[in-house]
């Protein structure tokens, strides 16, 4: 009787380090990592929630120690397990091996003789990368790294090419002695990678291999730690075994051919190879004899002959093993009996044995009745555990099962699963010691111990799985709170998981997400977005279909659900206050919602649909006075929350205030401390906003340390401000190459950024505590995986005396590189100064209104020859003399620089330029008109004359299109009618005056001068003929005025 002791990959209790006692030397920080400021030590990785495992080959264990290995995202991870397993708390250490995609291993000098003294990286595909290695005859070594890029050449901080991007690890191999373990990756380029198991958590490998070319399969070390098999994908095709160095960990190629089938699961079996797949189970012979020295050989007239050429590169031969009856099953799982035998077992549900010791035979023992997808041996025990594809675990005996007689029953009388699941199920399955290791496929591991009783394993409390999809977000929690919890996540099922700052797990709750079952075509529902108050009294949930729920995080109750938007929700708001609390939401649907809540249930106060796109954010500013907006038309929409007596009740709502335009669609906002936000566009920039006017306060390019190409910031978070010079930290996302990243948002310069997500990162949230420095950060992703971050700030004596041993910090950056500083004025602005009002111009005295009027020609006649006319009256608006405007062109007060003397032609070139002054002044009066009655009747004549040329052709017209046109034209030609006799009669109303007013001017300045003509001839003239002079001044007089009419 077994029982079991299930524990989650994200559980953390009692987490301890585990000692560095590696006898290999520590390189010092890479240069590649840049680091600025105050955080020196920058994102250290502190633990891994979840597990990325989906076969077999993603799961290792040492059989002699509680010590086994999985994958997570783009990192292995190691646990060690006490010797004693307390179920109330379970005491184990993790640690984390990964390495960048421009990784160079530790031990870069020692090559074999025969290795080049340069890399001599080539393009790994199937055409030259074994005519490389077998025609030169020289085997591998870390000498040929993953990329050919130097130490001080390959930084981190550029952005990775696509086929450098970060790559999943697929598979793990842990050597007998516990001293090494090998990381199989994924993808085009992979890499295997061989980690000194000694050390705590590294990211620098000890050797490289990067001979496959898409992804790596399985890997495995030999029983006697000598070797490494590393088997690709089928579109990969190929099987390389390695010989390892036992005191470096070095690895030179030894051996490889050709493996084009679907291969399932891959062991060592003696000095020998197992593969075992679809159709196919093939035994591979490792030729490990040494190539004995050659005496030399000397013909007949005694001259040496010369000694044949052994090629270094062995090819590794490999025989099928006939099949019978089986050939048309799927091999899923193996597992070493012996040296020479081995159990194999189907996706019918065959258990069988392979015995390699004289010939190869495939021998069937029994049929367990369910799906096997992965089987663990443990020798010491003399047990078989068999995993199922619907999460069933049975047991049964090794030498019952392997006895010769009669083959037992079918099925087996075997012991059931140990827990009950809804058809979930196993992945993987490994003996650490005599603790049985399982993980599902919804990423829980178990622990099983067999020790225990089975009747003590219903009394043991299973710790909270990880999420079984996707995370799709995280949220920091105010303490103290009824979870005792520092932050939550949920995932697309609508599962909450509370967990505190060690990644331990506080509880759970599950949201309903309802299913819509009358198209196939719909989409399925998921939890978008989820929100919680202050001390996580309540839980404002939204989904994919619109629906806003608040849930009771006590009672796991539902206690307000309305369906608020059409389509997904996008972002939730929450502002207490007293008795007060308001919900805003945004969706996809062009809307926002404001909910509120005042001792009594929620309502909806207002649904604004101001926006013409989807608003992706939402939050409440000025202590929940201001509420801001922001959607992917372009535009951040600022409005303020009101209040107002209506029959006695208190009514609220939100006055829209401003609109700010950007220059491209914002993907995430978030409020500052004070009165300014922070927005990240599609542009690759991060804005910040002054909330009051709307002003853009600074701006900056979300690139790295040395200038790399600009990423698009997600799910932006800002820490408290800095104080007495420290940083104020803006935590961020990127999908563009998978990393968390962290910036100072006052100064906008780079920290740093790490990875280890390999699906898209979905969230992160940025934890602080008052009482000390240390920051976390928590980053979710679609490959269910968490991954809790420190950040550690330097401490003050290093700061003050810095070590010139370590990197020095980028100096500070020069004007010189800045953008150049610009404020282009828009259109509206300009318009605004074209209808300056007189009181607003700053001149010395008042100027006449800006009214544009046809200038005199300099050298016309009135200027050579002196007007008859008297100036024109002040109030008149309709002539001015050109005397008058040449004045007023002279009294400006604009200050000229002295010129030389000009020349014949510069006059010429002068005179040429009075034509453009005149076309300049036509259009300027074209600009004033804008708008105006003149301008749209000559549209309106273009438009008809198009229209004419139109009909020319011969498209069809509706007729009730046809019989709409006519009228128009009809009511348009009487409003023209009308108009012409309006215009005609103002006309001569102003001709009549303008004759009257100047046959009085005219009449006063003869008698004026007929006066002066009486004084100068008084004495010479005794009698002068008054009413013929008047007569004749009176018909000159309108002679004049008729000509000027």
């Amino acid at each position: 009787m077994a029982s079991q002791r299930p524990f989650a990959a994200n559980t953390s209790l009692g987490l301890k380090l585990t000692p560095s006692n590696s006898p290999f030397s520590r390189t010092p920080r890479s240069p590649n990592k840049t680091r600025l400021g105050l955080y020196e030590d920058g994102l250290s990785l502190k633990k891994i929630i979840g597990t990325t495992v989906s076969s077999p080959n993603a799961l290792d264990s040492l059989p002699s120690s509680r010590v086994f290995a999985y994958t997570a995202g783009a990192a292995a991870i190691v646990v060690n397990l006490p010797d004693s397993i307390d179920r109330d708390n379970i005491a184990y250490s993790q640690r984390f091996f990964r390495a960048r995609p421009t990784a160079v291993p530790l031990y870069v000098g020692s090559f074999p003789a025969c290795a080049p003294s340069t890399p001599t990286h080539t393009a790994n595909d199937g055409r030259n990368r074994i005519g490389n290695l077998r025609d030169v005859a020289i085997p591998y070594s870390p000498s040929t790294p993953h990329t050919s890029l130097d130490f001080g050449d390959s930084p981190s901080s550029k952005t990775w090419t696509s086929r450098e991007r970060i790559k999943a690890a697929t598979c793990v191999s842990i050597s007998g002695d516990g001293r090494y373990l090998a990381v199989g990756e994924t993808g085009y380029s992979p890499r295997v990678l061989i980690f000194a198991l000694q050390d705590a958590s590294s990211d620098v490998p000890l050797a490289i291999l990067s001979e496959h070319t898409f992804g790596v399969r399985a890997v495995a070390f030999s029983p006697k730690q000598n070797y490494l098999a590393s088997l690709g994908t089928p579109n990969d095709g190929f099987l390389y075994v390695w010989s390892i160095n036992q005191r470096t960990g070095a690895a030179k190629l030894h051996s490889s051919n050709k493996c084009t089938s679907s291969v399932k699961q891959m062991i060592w079996l003696g000095d020998n190879i197992v593969t075992v797949g679809t159709r196919h189970v093939k035994v591979w012979r490792v030729d490990n004899r040494s190539v004995s020295p050659v005496k030399p050989k000397f013909a007949l007239d005694g001259t040496p002959q010369p000694a044949p050429v052994i090629p270094a590169l062995k090819t590794l031969t490999g025989r099928n093993v006939l099949l019978g009856p089986l050939v048309e099953a799927t091999f899923t799982a193996v597992g070493a009996v012996s040296e020479e035998t081995a159990i194999v077992c189907s996706d019918r549900g065959d258990i069988c044995l392979l015995d390699d010791s004289n010939g190869q035979k495939l021998m069937r023992l029994a049929n367990t009745g369910f799906s096997i997808t992965c089987l663990a041996v443990n020798m010491q025990s003399r047990t078989v555990k068999i995993g199922g594809m619907l999460g069933q675990v049975k047991s049964m005996s090794l030498d019952d099962l392997l006895t010769p007689s009669t083959p037992p029953e079918s099925p087996l009388s075997l012991i059931e699963k140990m827990s009950t699941r809804n058809e979930t199920g196993l992945c993987a399955m490994r003996f650490a010691a005599d603790t049985l290791v399982t993980i599902d496929s919804k990423h829980m591991i178990e622990i099983v111990n067999e020790d225990l009783k089975l009747e003590d394993e219903r009394e043991l409390i299973t710790p909270f799985p990880a999420h079984g999809g996707a995370v799709l977000g995280v949220i920091p929690l105010a303490a103290p709170n009824s979870r005792n919890s520092a932050f939550l996540t949920w995932s697309a099922n609508g599962i909450v998981v509370f967990w505190d700052l060690d990644g331990c797990g506080q509880g759970s709750l599950k949201i309903e997400m309802e299913q819509n079952s009358i198209a196939d075509d719909d989409p399925v529902n998921q939890c978008q977005v989820i929100r919680a108050s202050k001390d996580l009294t309540f839980l404002v949930s939204g989904d994919r279909y619109g629906v806003l729920r608040v849930i009771d995080p006590v009672t796991q109750a539902c206690t307000f659900d309305v369906r608020a938007h059409l389509t997904d929700i996008q972002d939730i708001a929450i502002w207490e206050s007293g008795d007060i609390a308001l919900i805003a939401s945004c969706g996809r649907d062009r809307t926002v919602q404001l909910f509120q809540c005042k001792s009594g249930p929620w309502e909806l106060i207002q649904t604004l649909e101001d926006h013409a796109a989807s608003v992706c954010g939402v939050f409440f500013a000025e202590n929940g006075e201001k509420l801001i907006s922001c959607s992917t038309d372009r535009t951040i929409h600022i409005r303020q929350i009101v209040k107002t007596e209506v029959d006695g009740q208190d009514m609220m709502g939100a006055v829209p205030v401003r609109i700010i335009t950007l220059k491209a669609s914002p993907v995430s906002m978030i409020p500052c401390p004070g009165a300014n936000f922070v927005v990240s566009l599609l542009d690759r920039t991060v804005a910040t906003y002054e909330i009051s006017s709307g002003r853009l306060v600074a701006s900056f390019k979300a690139t790295d340390s040395d200038g790399g190409e600009a990423v698009v910031l997600d799910a932006l978070r800002i820490g408290n401000p800095g104080q007495s010079g420290k940083p104020t930290i803006l935590a961020s996302i990127s999908g563009t190459d998978k990393s968390v990243r962290i910036y100072d948002v006052v100064a906008g310069s780079f920290l740093d950024r790490e990875w280890g997500h390999t699906a898209a990162v979905t969230d992160v949230a940025l934890l602080e505590t008052t009482d000390s420095d240390q920051k976390t950060l928590v980053s979710t992703g679609s490959d269910g995986t968490i991954m809790i971050w420190d950040l550690s700030p330097r401490s003050p004596d290093l700061l003050e005396s810095p070590d010139f041993s370590r990197e020095e910090s980028p100096p500070k950056e020069s004007l010189s590189v800045r953008p150049p500083l610009r404020r282009v004025l828009s259109r509206a602005e300009i318009a605004e100064f074209q209808r300056a009002s007189p009181v607003s111009t700053p001149s010395g005295r008042a100027s006449p209104p800006r009214t544009v009027r046809r200038k005199t020609s300099r050298y016309g006649l009135s200027t050579q020859s002196p007007s008859i006319l008297p100036p024109m009256p002040s109030g008149s608006k309709y002539l001015m003399s050109a005397s008058e405007d040449s004045s007023s062109r002279k009294g400006s007060p604009r200050n000229r620089s002295r010129s030389p003397p000009g020349s014949p032609k510069g006059r010429e070139s002068r005179r040429s330029s009075l034509a453009d002054t005149r076309i300049r002044t036509k259009s300027n009066s074209n600009l004033s008109e804008f708008g105006t009655l003149n301008m749209a009747t000559e549209q309106a004549c273009r438009t008809l004359r198009a229209y004419r040329r139109k009909l020319a052709s011969s498209e069809a017209v509706k007729d009730e299109l046809l019989k709409e046109l006519e009228q128009e034209l009809r009511l348009t030609a009487l409003a023209v009618g009308e108009r012409s006799l309006k215009s005609k009669a103002i006309t001569e109303t102003i001709m009549t005056g303008l004759l009257d007013q100047y046959s009085s001017r005219l009449v006063s300045m003869f008698d004026e001068k007929l006066r002066l003509t009486r004084t100068e001839t008084q004495g010479e003239t005794e009698e002068v003929d008054t009413p013929k002079t008047t007569g004749a001044l009176e018909d000159t007089k309108f002679a004049y005025v008729e000509r000027r009419v």
